[in-house]
């Protein structure tokens, strides 16, 4: 239930960012995505935007939940229920972090390979 109220939380996020007037238009040789003004962005920038976002919206949650770990550890007051919790959080958290960022990394390089 929670996973599902994090992904309905996470698709409202981007949805808001998403801008409501944009349009694809064939310009010639090239495929542009007129957005707002009309200013021309290709395909690889508004997908590398996207992943961006995303990637620093997990980030910001796994920071989140780090300190969420490390409050219940200080809270804990002895209690190795309370105290083994926190650690777990802040261990899960710190390892979703490097799965994330290192997804990132590789996706960017993908995308510079492929791109240049």
């Amino acid at each position: 239930m929670v996973m599902y109220r994090c992904a309905r939380a996470i698709l409202a996020l981007a949805l808001g960012v998403i801008p409501g007037g944009a349009f694809a238009a064939h310009n010639g040789e090239q495929n542009f995505l007129f957005v707002g003004l009309g200013a021309p962005i290709s395909f690889s920038t508004v997908v590398q935007n996207a992943v961006g976002v995303l990637v620093m919206s997990i980030a910001f949650l796994c920071v989140v939940l780090f300190l969420l770990g490390a409050f219940l550890m200080v809270m804990s007051r002895g209690k190795e229920d309370q105290l083994q919790k926190g650690r777990e959080l802040m261990i899960h958290s710190l390892i979703g972090l490097a799965i994330v960022l290192g997804s990132y990394a590789i996706l960017r390089t993908f995308f510079a390979l492929i791109y240049l």
